[in-house]
C-alpha cells in the first residue's frame, strides 16, 4: 500500500514538473497542477459530445437515405420505420446500433435525451398515398421499379435554384428532394438526353419518342448516353404505372442505366393559379408554359451534373437513324471553329435538338428563373440569346473585330445570335404530336428539313411459300410488300376473325418473332385484342397462340423450344377495331441469324 501511494506520489510529481517546469515556487505548482486537471476534463466532455453529435448525425443521414421521400414533419426515427417496414436489413441493424450508442451517451454524460413520437400505426410509406397507388406498391414488391420511391438526395439540385426568386420553395424543406427518381448511377456521360413528360389528354407519344430513340443508339452509343426522363405529375400512381410500362418495354435500357425516371416534388411547384398573364395569353396557356418552364429547369439542374453536354427533346419526337456520331462530329467541328458558342440547333421547331454544354447549363437555369412566368421555352431561348449578344437597339458590337480591323464593325442581331447559335444542315429530329400537353390543343408543327420520317422497319424475313389475309389492304400497302421489307402493310378496319397468316413450304425453326404496329404518322393504326400463333410442324393442325400484342400495339418475343419448329405463323384479330391498322414491322429471327 505504501508502495502505491510512493509510485502515485511520484506520478503527480512528474506530471506538475512537466506541466509547469522546474519552478520552485510550490503554489504555482499547485495552480498548474489544477489547471491540467482541467483541461484533461474539458478536452474528454468535448470529445464525448463531438462523439455523441457525429452519433446523431448518422442515425439522421441514415434516415434521410431510407426515407427522403417521408412528409417534413416525420422525424428521424419514424423515417427508420419507413426503412424497417421497406425490408431494408443491413441498414435497418446499422441504424439500431447508432441508437444504442447514442443512448449510451445520452446516459453516461447525462445529455438531454431525444424523444420521437411515433405514430401508433405506421403504413410502410408515408401517409399521402392513395389506395390506388399503395395496392400498386404491394403489386410491384420485388421489382426495380419500386426502388424509385425512396431516392437518394441530389447534392448539385441545391446550387442553381435562387430561392430568392422562387420563394415558395422555402416553405418547404423538402421541395427540392424529388418525389420518384429511378436512377442507373451513371454520371460523366458524353450525352444527357431530357425529356420532360406529362399526362396528356388524348393519347401519349413517350414511347413512340424512346422506340425512335433506342433503336437510332448503337451498343457503343448507348455506353456514352443516358436518357432522363422528367415526369411532371404529382400523382404517385401514375408515375409508377408509367415507370413499370417503360421497365416492360426497355428492361435492358433500364437495368443498364441507359433510361432513368425522375419526378419533382410536388412542392417545387408554385400556385399556378396565381398567376399574372402575359402575351394576352389565357390564364390556362399561361399555366402551361409556366408548368412547362419549371419542368425544364428541374430538369436541366439535374443534367449539370450528369454528362459534357445536354441534348433537350420533347416526349413526342422521332429521330433520325446514327443521330449521335453526326451530332458529335458536328459539335467537333463547330466548336472548332466557333468555340464561344451557347448552344447548336439540331432541329428548328420550338426547344426540340438544342444542345448545350453543360457547363453553360448553368447561367440559362438562372435566367429562365427569373422569367419562367413570363414566355414559353422557345421564346426564353431567343430572349437569352438577343440579351447576350445584341445591344439595346438590337445591334451587336464585336470586340473581336475592333482588334482585327481596328474599329468597331456593327452586325445585326439575326447574325449576332447565329454565330453563337450554328445550325446543323439538316433537322436530326422531328415532331410528331398532333395532341398537344395542353389540353384541347392540336398543333400540327414539323421540321420541313427534317424530310420524310421513317414508317416502317424492313427485314430480310425466311421466304414464305404462301401469305394470306382476310383484311383489305389499301392501295399498294400488301402484306407481300410488308414481309419482304418493301413498304408496310396498311389495311382496312379490322373485324373479329380476321387473320393474317404466313406458311412455310418446310418446318422452320424460329426463335423470334416482331410483330409491330402504327407508325409515327399513324399511331393509333395499331392491332387491338390481337394474338400471334403458330401451327407446329407435328402434332395435331391446331394453332397455339404465343404472344400478344401490347397496349403499345407491339408483339415481340422469344419463341419457346416446344413450339420453334412451326408450320405457319398466324396473326388473329379476337374484336372489331374502329381504326385501321398498319404493321410497321415484321421480323423472323432464325436461330443461326443475329438480330438486324
Amino acid at each position: 500500500m505504501i508502495d502505491i501511494r510512493r509510485r502515485l506520489k511520484y506520478l503527480v510529481c512528474a506530471v506538475v514538473r512537466i506541466c509547469g517546469g522546474w519552478c520552485l515556487n510550490q503554489r504555482i505548482r499547485l495552480c498548474v497542477f489544477v489547471m491540467s486537471l482541467m483541461c484533461a476534463f474539458f478536452t474528454i466532455l468535448v470529445l464525448a459530445s463531438a462523439s455523441y453529435y457525429v452519433c446523431k448525425r448518422s442515425l439522421r443521414e441514415c434516415a434521410a437515405t431510407l426515407g427522403v421521400h417521408s412528409p417534413p414533419d416525420y422525424s428521424p426515427s419514424q423515417r427508420i420505420v419507413h426503412a424497417h417496414s421497406a425490408q431494408n436489413e443491413s441498414m435497418a441493424k446499422k441504424i439500431t446500433s447508432l441508437e444504442e450508442k447514442l443512448n449510451n451517451f445520452e446516459v453516461r454524460y447525462r445529455v438531454k435525451p431525444v424523444t420521437y413520437n411515433f405514430p401508433k400505426e405506421t403504413a410502410p410509406y408515408p401517409p399521402g398515398y392513395s389506395e390506388e397507388a399503395m395496392n400498386m406498391i404491394h403489386n410491384l414488391t420485388g421489382t426495380r421499379v419500386l426502388n424509385g420511391l425512396q431516392p437518394r438526395y441530389i447534392h448539385r439540385m441545391q446550387l442553381p435554384f435562387l430561392v430568392q426568386i422562387l420563394t415558395h420553395l422555402l416553405n418547404d424543406p423538402f421541395s427540392l428532394w424529388p418525389l420518384y427518381h429511378l436512377s442507373g448511377a451513371r454520371h460523366y456521360m458524353d450525352f444527357v438526353i431530357g425529356i420532360p413528360t406529362v399526362k396528356r389528354d388524348k393519347q401519349t407519344y413517350l414511347f413512340t419518342t424512346l422506340t425512335y430513340l433506342i433503336k437510332a443508339l448503337s451498343a457503343e452509343d448507348k455506353r456514352s448516353v443516358v436518357i432522363v426522363i422528367l415526369v411532371g405529375e404529382p400523382d404517385v400512381t401514375y408515375i409508377l404505372k408509367l415507370a413499370r410500362q417503360i421497365e416492360i418495354m426497355f428492361p435492358r435500357e433500364i437495368s443498364d442505366g441507359v433510361i432513368e425516371i425522375l419526378a419533382p416534388s410536388p412542392a417545387y411547384y408554385p400556385e399556378l393559379e396565381d398567376l399574372c398573364p402575359t402575351l394576352g395569353d389565357s390564364p390556362k396557356r399561361a399555366m402551361w408554359r409556366t408548368k412547362q418552364n419549371l419542368d425544364n429547369i428541374y430538369l436541366m439542374a439535374y443534367a449539370i451534373s450528369k454528362g459534357v453536354y445536354y441534348l433537350m427533346l420533347e416526349d413526342d419526337v422521332t429521330t433520325k437513324k446514327d443521330f449521335l456520331p453526326e451530332m458529335k462530329g458536328y459539335i467537333k467541328t463547330t466548336t472548332e471553329k466557333t468555340p464561344h458558342w451557347i448552344f447548336i440547333e439540331f432541329c428548328q421547331v420550338g426547344a426540340i435538338g438544342k444542345v448545350f454544354r453543360t457547363r453553360d447549363l448553368l447561367p440559362f437555369v438562372t435566367y429562365s428563373q427569373i422569367f419562367y412566368s413570363n414566355m414559353p421555352i422557345d421564346w426564353l431561348l431567343e430572349s437569352y440569346l438577343a440579351d447576350r449578344v445584341c445591344s439595346i437597339d438590337k445591334k451587336s458590337l464585336c470586340p473581336a473585330a475592333a482588334k482585327k480591323y481596328k474599329r468597331l464593325e456593327k452586325k445585326s442581331c439575326a447574325e449576332s445570335k447565329l454565330r453563337v447559335r450554328p445550325r446543323y444542315k439538316v433537322s436530326l429530329f422531328q415532331h410528331i404530336g398532333v395532341y398537344s400537353s395542353l389540353q384541347g390543343k392540336i398543333q400540327k408543327v414539323q421540321d420541313p428539313q427534317f424530310g420524310k420520317v421513317q414508317s416502317y422497319f424492313p427485314h430480310q424475313n425466311p421466304p414464305a411459300q404462301k401469305i394470306t389475309t382476310t383484311i383489305e389492304d389499301y392501295y399498294q400497302h400488301s402484306i407481300q410488300n410488308a414481309y419482304e421489307g418493301i413498304d408496310f402493310f396498311w389495311g382496312k378496319k379490322p373485324k373479329k376473325g380476321d387473320t393474317l397468316e404466313f406458311w412455310y413450304g418446310r418446318p422452320l425453326q424460329i426463335k423470334r418473332v416482331t410483330f409491330r404496329s402504327g407508325n409515327a404518322e399513324h399511331i393509333t393504326d395499331q392491332f387491338y385484342n390481337t394474338v400471334v400463333e403458330v401451327l407446329p410442324a407435328f402434332g395435331d393442325n391446331n394453332f397455339t397462340t404465343i404472344l400478344h400484342f401490347d397496349e403499345f400495339g407491339l408483339a415481340d418475343g422469344d419463341v419457346e423450344e416446344e413450339f420453334s419448329l412451326v408450320k405457319a405463323i398466324r396473326l388473329r384479330v379476337n374484336a372489331d377495331s374502329k381504326y385501321w391498322v398498319i404493321l410497321s414491322e415484321i421480323y423472323i429471327q432464325t436461330p443461326d441469324e443475329k438480330k438486324t
